[in-house]
This record gives structure tokens, C-alpha cells and sequence, in this order.
């Protein structure tokens, strides 16, 4: 036998190795389940399981709690339906939302299948260790603290987000093409509202520099050194022209900042980052005691970021915007 190359890359050779592993593990278990004559594929179980646990469930909703892809899961909710296992429906409050459940061949086929999966799994316990187990959601947890591309910019171009862009207020002739970015980068948020689902709300987004008319309100971008728009963000020194639904404009003593949106081009700057904390100071320059800010499921990138900075989730000022959720977060400032 050929000495294995991949070892010697040691980390350079690292995804390779998992890529390797999980394509043998797949074709062994397709083979398993064929000479069983079992009509399912790898991963499936992680379906079966959740939508056992959760009851019913939209694809979206799937997709978060698995950490896969939204296409992913339509991909492999739509076999699933195809061999019977699963059933969809409309939400009676909501017309829009498909539902996924177990249809009843699904639950019929649990039982044996569960046993099945019980055997896979104590034959996986000879090979894959507990401990083992543990540094994998160890490594899990890191990548989604900072990203590889975050960590590598850090290490390798510490001050490059200085060096990139500046912070600054909007031209009136930049507002147009702000627009256009908010819009872009929010319609293409992965199983977030789309614009003929919220026609107003991306209307707003077109036109944000309307915001600017109100008081004590800016629109803050940031901009490359040959003047390319990066990613910007609203910012109020007065709550009661944040503009969002709940209660959050009633808050006195704070500042807020919504609608935050980094071009595809700037991801892994620190663009978003360098946004909110601009918005952060501002507040402070205020004497304003707290900053206030709203994320949805949708947004998982930046509220990992919210909270780094050290905001809080805060119930009182959830809120439901037609169907989506909205969540609020305080920063409370010392």
C-alpha cells in the first residue's frame, strides 16, 4: 500500500482528510442500507429525529437547527417527501409557510428505523471517541466564534481594515447606491423575507437616506480608499425615530443602530464590526446609557458579532414584523 500523502500536509492536509472520511463513511453506509433494503440515504436520520422530536417544521427552520444549507435541506426534505417519509402543508395562520412533518409511512418506519441507528451508532463508538466528539464541537465553536478568513486577516493583516476604509458620514449622492447595496445584501439573505413578500420594507431599504431627515439620525458607510461603498448602517440618537415595530421608541436615554448591510466584496474586513462600534461611540459621546439593535434568525452572522461586542438579548423589545421575528438586543454602557 502506497504511503498515505495527506498526513504529511499535516494541517494544510486537514479538510481533505475530513472530505476523504465523509465520503467513505457515505458510501459505506449507502451500501448498508442497500443490503438492507432500506430506501434512505446518509443523514436522513438527523431529519427523521428532529422532526420526531420538534413535531412540525418549515425548511428554513430545519436548516438553523442543523447548521445546513437552506438548499441543502429543500434538496433532501424533497427526496424524503418523494419516498413517502415526509408530508408538507400550508400554515393555517400563514398561507405562505410550508410545514414538514413525518407523514404516516415516516412514523410507521421510525421504530426499525431507530433500532437500525442504535446498531450504527455503538459501531461508530469503536472508532469515533468520546473525547473525540468533544474537540469536534470545540472546533465547531471556534470557526463560528471567528471565521478562517477572520482569523488569517488578523494574523496576517492586523490593521488591514484601517488601511482599507474609513468610516464616515453619507453624501446625499451616495444615497442611491446605498440603497441599492441594503437591498441586494438583505434579498439575499438565506431564507429571509424576499421583496414581493415585503414590498415596503425593501422600499425603505431603496430609499434610506430618507432616514437622514429625521433628527438626530445618520447614515453611516464605509468606504474604500478608491471611494467603493463597503457596507453602512442607520444610526439614531433618538429612539423615537428608530422606526422599528415593538417598544423599542420608547426607550429613553439610548441610541440605536439598524439596517447594517457589508457588500459581499468586504466580508471578513471588519466592515460590520467597525460599523457598530462607530454607532457604539457615538452613543457614548451622548452620554446615552444603552444601544439598542434588532436581528432576526437570518441575520446568524451578525448576531454572533452583537453579542462578541457584548449586547444582550432582550425580550421586552421583540417584536414581529408580518411573519418574521425580530429580536432585540441591549448594549448596556457603562
Amino acid at each position: 500500500m502506497n504511503k498515505d500523502f495527506l498526513p504529511e500536509l499535516r494541517h494544510l492536509g486537514f479538510t481533505a482528510r475530513i472530505k476523504r472520511l465523509n465520503e467513505k463513511i457515505v458510501s459505506s453506509t449507502i451500501d448498508h442500507y442497500t443490503g438492507l433494503n432500506l430506501k434512505i440515504e446518509p443523514n436522513w436520520h438527523v431529519i427523521f429525529l428532529l422532526l420526531k422530536q420538534r413535531g412540525r417544521l418549515t425548511v428554513t427552520e430545519i436548516a438553523n437547527a442543523l447548521g445546513f444549507s437552506h438548499p441543502a435541506m429543500i434538496k433532501i426534505t424533497r427526496k424524503m417527501k418523494g419516498q413517502g417519509y415526509l408530508e408538507t402543508f400550508k400554515d393555517e395562520k400563514d398561507g405562505r409557510k410550508t410545514l414538514i412533518q413525518l407523514s404516516k409511512k415516516g412514523k410507521k418506519a421510525l421504530p426499525a428505523l431507530e433500532k437500525e441507528w442504535d446498531r450504527i451508532q455503538e459501531v461508530l463508538k469503536e472508532v469515533v471517541k468520546d473525547d473525540f466528539l468533544e474537540k469536534l464541537t470545540q472546533l465547531e465553536q471556534e470557526l463560528h466564534k471567528k471565521s478562517f478568513k477572520e482569523r488569517y486577516s488578523k494574523r496576517f493583516n492586523p490593521e488591514k481594515h484601517d488601511k482599507t476604509f474609513i468610516i464616515r458620514n453619507a453624501k446625499s449622492s451616495e444615497f442611491k447606491e446605498i440603497g441599492a447595496l441594503m437591498v441586494s445584501v438583505y434579498s439575499k439573505l438565506e431564507g429571509f423575507p424576499k421583496v414581493h413578500e415585503q414590498p415596503q420594507y425593501y422600499n425603505a431599504l431603496a430609499n434610506i437616506g430618507d432616514f437622514t431627515k429625521k433628527p438626530d439620525s445618520e447614515l453611516l458607510i464605509a468606504v474604500s480608499p478608491s471611494g467603493e461603498i463597503l457596507g453602512g448602517v442607520l444610526y439614531f440618537g433618538d429612539m423615537q425615530y428608530y422606526g422599528s415595530g415593538g417598544t423599542a421608541t420608547l426607550e429613553k436615554n439610548a441610541s440605536g443602530f439598524r439596517l447594517l448591510a457589508v457588500s459581499n466584496s468586504a466580508r471578513g474586513l471588519g466592515v460590520g464590526k467597525a460599523l457598530s462600534k462607530t454607532c457604539i461611540a457615538n452613543a457614548k459621546k451622548k452620554g446615552h446609557k444603552q444601544v439598542i439593535i434588532h436581528t432576526t434568525d437570518f441575520m446568524k452572522i451578525a448576531w454572533g458579532m452583537y453579542e462578541k461586542l457584548g449586547f444582550k438579548s432582550s425580550k421586552d423589545l421583540d417584536f414581529k414584523q408580518g411573519n418574521l421575528q425580530v429580536y432585540g438586543f441591549r448594549l448596556k454602557l457603562k
